[in-house]
């Protein structure tokens, strides 16, 4: 990252330098070494543009230690022209190694820059990290040397390879033989710009889901408001759906980077179970996610309050019947239960199973950039192709928190026992049981990773179910002090079966 930097500023000098100036030679005027030059290949933002690397074009071929070329004013004008400077495209990601240029000084004066993604995000806009499970170990309990994959230099992989493994995956606790370089890259209180830069980091991943969550049902929910306020004069089913796929697409846009952009509970919940999502951040997640929901139904009902007052009275009838109409899903009157609940089950494996196959870097995982506008354009055809029977849910908290907010409004206690509890059975219960089994078919027919349960050795398999049904008993007994020797003792008797 460094060398990167030092590479870029020098590259980017202010105006002709005479032969006799040594700052015009790599660096602190050496020649290029090969590990420089390497350093340099692998930069992908700068290879293509030409900044940040002493390779000779001029000539037809790449030449090592050639001196970096002056860089005039007329110079920054056409890179200027052509993008090659550094600019603020919306479409840029934050990864440096896209291209994005950093100053030195800037580092300098933030040091927590660049140190927001030392953990696996589990992110619906890239590829899903690879971490160890506790399930997947085949030497020991506590697991063989980490391997890392080779991305960039060999002495780069050696270097990753050797670092003892950080982050444990099953519960979000770092390891216990931390490396002392991640304990010094920690943020500490004068890393932050103020209290509340120190507050954000701690809450960073909480509300980096709250907002990208909230941005994303208020879009659809207005939507859906709109097409029905204005009988359908400002929309239409089609329009609606696709505001509906589009508004998570940016909900990932938003919050991607930092929280991973889940936005729906069956997500979450799925990724815990089968990627290794810390069973911690994805309690925190759902309950970001029913509040965004709450949020976007207050912030909704707000805006299209007169417009349901008057489009009840033009049409003789109730607010509340336009509420339920979309304020929150139900079924049609005419619709089975058994047809409304795998509806949903349906649609919510669909959405999981391909959520899980674009996040899987071994198949065919999209370019950069397009994994959360495919995500959106896969919302918005499920909400065409499965969205009239019961209003298309495939997402818990976009049920329960514009309900819930129905609810507190005044619309009475009704919202809760209509349709035998269809918020219960069909929004909670049919997504999170279709999420869990549409990630189950996609790792049973094509995922090869360990981390996911399907793929764990049968004996790591059933010592896993050992120690929680061990857990269970020990809890329902109230032997909780003797938890972990009965769990040692269980295992004993598992062994020698």
């Amino acid at each position: 990252m460094a060398s990167t930097l030092e590479q870029t500023t020098l590259s980017r000098g202010s105006g002709p330098r005479s032969p006799e100036d040594p700052s015009t030679g790599p660096r602190s005027g050496k020649p290029s070494t090969d590990n420089e030059h390497s350093l340099n290949n692998q930069s992908q933002g700068h290879n293509a543009t030409g900044n940040g690397n002493n390779v000779n074009r001029d000539s037809g071929h790449d030449t090592l230690g050639s001196e970096t070329p002056a860089v005039t004013g007329e110079d920054h004008e056409k890179d200027d022209a052509t993008g090659t400077n550094p600019d603020f495209s919306l479409a840029g990601p934050y990864n440096n190694a896209q291209g994005v240029y950093v100053s030195p000084e800037y580092l300098q004066n933030d040091p927590n820059y660049d140190k927001l993604h030392d953990e696996p995000l589990w992110s619906l806009a890239q590829s899903f990290p690879r971490v160890v499970r506790p399930g997947m170990r085949i030497r020991g309990d506590k697991g063989g040397q980490v391997v890392a994959t080779q991305t960039g230099t060999p002495e780069e992989a050696q270097e990753t390879a050797a670092s003892p493994e950080k982050h444990d995956a099953e519960f979000g606790k770092e390891g216990k033989g931390e490396d002392p370089a991640h304990k010094v890259s920690k943020p500490q209180h004068g890393d932050f710009f103020n209290t509340w830069g120190r507050i954000r980091n701690i809450f960073r991943e909480f509300l980096g889901e709250l907002l990208g969550a909230t941005i994303a049902l208020l879009i659809g929910l207005c939507a859906s408001l709109s097409r029905v306020t204005s009988q359908e004069q400002a929309g239409t089913f089609e329009s609606q759906s696709w505001a509906w796929g589009f508004g998570f697409m940016v909900g990932i846009y938003v919050a991607g980077g930092i929280s991973g952009g889940h936005l729906n509970p069956a997500i979450s919940v799925a990724l815990s179970v089968f990627r290794g999502f810390p069973v911690r951040l994805c309690v925190q997640y759902v309950f970001a996610q029913i509040l965004a929901a709450l949020a976007s139904g207050g912030i909704e009902y707000g805006i299209y309050y007169n417009s349901i007052l008057h489009i009840a009275s033009v049409n003789q009838q109730t607010p509340a019947h336009i509420m339920d109409s979309v304020f929150y899903t139900m079924p049609k009157q005419w619709v089975h239960p058994a047809a409304a609940f795998f509806n949903e089950f349906v649609g919510t494996g669909i959405l999981v199973c391909t959520i899980l196959a674009l996040g899987d870097h071994t198949n065919a995982p999209p370019g950069a950039g397009m994994q959360a506008f495919l995500v959106g354009l896969l919302i918005m055809i499920l909400c065409v192709a499965l969205g009239y029977n019961t209003g298309g849910c495939f997402n818990p908290a976009r049920d329960f928190g514009p309900r819930l907010f129905a609810l507190m409004a005044g619309y009475g206690g009704r919202l809760f026992t209509q349709q035998h509890a269809w918020w219960v059975w069909g929004s909670w219960v049919a997504d999170i049981a279709g999420a869990l089994f549409g990630a189950f078919i996609y790792d049973l027919f094509i995922f090869t990773g360990g981390e996911s349960p399907v793929n764990y050795p049968p004996i790591r398999r059933r010592r896993a179910f050992t120690v929680k049904k061990t857990k269970l008993k020990s809890k329902l007994l109230g032997r909780k002090r003797h938890e972990t020797a009965d769990i040692e003792a269980a295992l004993g008797e598992d062994e020698h079966r």
